[in-house]
């Protein structure tokens, strides 16, 4: 029992999140892979921690790591100038010596900071590789690309519950030492073992314009901020979402980038709903469906905050339940965290739509939840044949006119049968229309 009033208590609701996910990773394989800078921070032994419960939990881990900072580190004291230190580019003889030395030292680091948490493991020369050869007229001359992964080795260790470990080196034909990309290899390995999961640990996040965390990213999008070489990106991201995109792209479903040196990032990311970094996706991790009846108590409970606020009009279990056709329920990773409804008129021989009970989880607001809702509401009327839509709101007018293309109207934009409720709500809602193309 933590007894210790310095440390946060944990939180019922928070241990409920976890045990919803554990049935989902079990057995499943996720490929970690830290940054080497973090191996040099105090950090790091409370990520190596995160790793000991993921492999409690019966979740099948492989670690890769990164050595650019301890090579550049090694080079320094050795007064060596390196042409490459991340093993992307030409690594020359003096620079595989140092690399093979500093990521050496690091590799026995780990396996000892591991074996004192009681956590069997073992390095593993599962990569087949062979030299880069040349690129772009250059010769990389010790620089290494993966020709294939021994997954069954890698399988036998993990069914053994030893966790395997790849540093950035392989091994071609003739038993030259060649130095790797870790981001490639992490990514290799997941394509070979089929894993759910690749982990990058990095020394930070990726945020949007704005600063603020950017939680969700298309492959097609980490693609393109790659190839378009996004200046506030170092190389070691920019590779890390090149790598990504393959990940994705050769069926794993889920890569997830985080920030290293946030409290319990690794944690924090695969057990909430909600994460602390970036997903890259390839499957359908976010969507829209209809709603069913067993979903009107969770309706009921997550629109709760937005009827206290007087946003969004109380409705009874049997309200929704009539109407449970109309209404959709967006899903983020199984859990339901948005809602509309699209409900029907016709008058005069014309069809109008009206969007309804549009609502987004306090947790989950400014990811562009509200904006998918309602193109989604529109698209349905369209295809149920309707001209126009109307929406009433009293707190969120602007956000259907600045950023949905909305104009403010009046009560008579209302169906007649409509206009009878709303003039006997008293709300005074603002009446917002769209055409319908």
């Amino acid at each position: 029992m933590n007894n210790d009033p310095a440390k946060p208590q944990p939180r019922f609701d928070d241990l409920r999140g976890i045990l919803h996910y554990v049935p989902q990773f079990r057995q499943k394989v996720f490929v970690i892979a830290f940054d080497g800078a973090l191996m040099m921070q105090p950090v790091f032994a409370s990520l190596l921690q995160d790793v000991a419960v993921l492999q409690s939990l019966n979740i099948e881990v492989v670690l890769v790591f990164g050595a650019r900072a301890q090579v550049r580190a090694l080079a320094t004291k050795r007064g060596v100038t390196l042409h490459n230190d991340d093993g992307m580019g030409r690594t020359d003889a003096a620079g595989i010596e140092i690399a093979v030395d500093a990521i050496m030292h690091q590799c026995s680091d780990l396996v000892a900071d591991l074996t004192a948490l009681e956590m069997p493991v073992a390095v593993s020369n599962a990569l087949a590789v062979h030299p880069a050869g040349v690129i772009d007229g250059v010769d990389l001359e010790f620089t290494g690309r993966i020709e294939r992964v021994d997954a069954e080795s890698l399988r036998a260790l993990l069914k053994a519950d030893i966790i395997p470990i790849l540093p950035p080196l392989g091994y071609d034909g003739k038993g030259t030492t060649l130095r790797l990309n870790s981001d490639a290899v992490a990514v290799e390995v997941a394509i070979a073992l089929q894993a759910a999961k690749v982990i990058f640990v990095a020394e930070s996040g990726l945020a949007e314009a704005s600063g603020s965390r950017l939680a969700l990213l298309s492959v097609a999008d980490a693609r393109d901020m790659y190839r378009k070489k996004d200046p506030r990106h170092d190389v070691s991201m920019l590779s890390k979402l090149r790598y990504a995109a393959l990940a994705c792209q050769e069926g794993v479903p889920r890569v997830h980038i985080v920030n290293g040196m946030q409290d319990e990032a690794l944690l924090a990311e695969l057990f909430s709903n909600e994460g602390v970094g970036t997903m890259i996706h390839a499957d359908d991790y976010q969507q829209i469906r209809k709603a069913r009846a067993s979903d009107v108590p969770g309706l009921l409970s997550m629109m709760q905050q937005s009827v206290d606020d007087a946003a969004l009009v109380p409705r009874t279990r049997d309200q929704i339940q009539s109407k449970i056709k109309d209404f959709f329920i967006l899903e983020l990773d199984g859990h339901s965290i948005g809602s509309v409804a699209v409900h029907t008129y016709e008058e005069d021989g014309r069809k109008i739509a009206e969007l309804a009970c549009l609502f987004v989880r306090r947790s989950h607001k400014n990811q562009n939840h509200g904006r998918k809702l309602v193109a989604y509401a529109e698209e349905m009327a369209r295809q149920r044949g309707c001209e126009v839509i109307v929406a009433l709101s009293t707190q969120a007018f602007r956000f259907f006119e600045e950023k949905m293309g909305y104009t403010v109207s009046g009560p008579d934009a209302l169906p007649a049968s409509r206009r009878e409720k709303y003039d006997k709500s008293g709300r005074n809602s603002k009446v917002l229309v769209k055409a319908l193309k």
